[in-house]
This record gives C-alpha cells, structure tokens and sequence, in this order.
C-alpha cells in the first residue's frame, strides 16, 4: 500500500515521466512534500521508478510497472 505522499510522487512523474536528480527535490518542495529520499528510495524497490545515471545529469523516470501502478 502506498502512502498519500508515494502516491503523489508517482503522480508528478506520471506527468513529467523523466525528472533530473536536482529538480526532483525543487518539484517535491513545491509539492509540500519535504523530503521524498524514503518514498523515492520505496517507489525505486518496488520497480516503479528507475535512476539512470548513463549520460548527462542523473535523472529518475517511471516504469511500465509505475505507470501501470498509477493507473491502478
């Protein structure tokens, strides 16, 4: 079961989809959601989101699974 805030941080990247590491935390603050590293670190375990770390800034992006989730 997901928390109001793991729901919501899924929402944001159901819209966005591809988010850079340091943008993140400026989306999530205007979001009112303090501090999201405990639900981002969540979301990641349960293969909603994937860190991609490959070329240019890192960045988080939702999964088909994620994706799926939010549909749900």
């Amino acid at each position: 079961m997901l928390t109001e805030d793991e729901k919501q941080i899924l929402g944001i990247f159901g819209q966005r989809h591809l988010i850079r590491k340091d943008e993140l935390r400026r989306v999530l603050s205007e979001s009112g959601i303090n501090d999201g590293t405990i639900s981002i670190s969540k979301l990641s375990s349960l293969g909603y989101l994937k860190f991609i770390e490959a070329v240019g800034p890192p960045c988080y992006t939702i999964t088909q699974v994620g994706l799926r989730a939010l549909k749900a």
